[in-house]
């Protein structure tokens, strides 16, 4: 997911297990992919998924958010631990 981010790539995200259902979420609110409804696709879904993926709306909301994606967060993460600050 986040290399899709980072590439401005919309995504179809078909969550199995653990947190990929959250993240498959975010995807969706953020508005640069579809979280699939389940971890079993159909022709059908994935159709369906597909199509609204590659809406135009999306393709530029992905496109634009990727500019803004952070490439620097364990840094950030071990400064805010180092300093105490976490």
């Amino acid at each position: 997911m986040t290399t899709a981010y980072r590439a401005g790539a919309p995504q179809v995200v078909v969550p199995q297990a653990g947190d990929q259902t959250y993240w498959a979420g975010r995807v969706a609110e953020l508005g640069i992919g579809v979280a699939h409804d389940g971890a079993a696709p159909t022709v059908e879904s994935l159709t369906a998924a597909l199509g609204a993926v590659l809406a135009p709306e999306v393709r530029a909301r992905a496109t634009s958010l990727a500019a803004a994606a952070r490439v620097d967060g364990a840094a950030v993460a071990a400064e805010l631990l180092l300093s105490g600050e976490a």
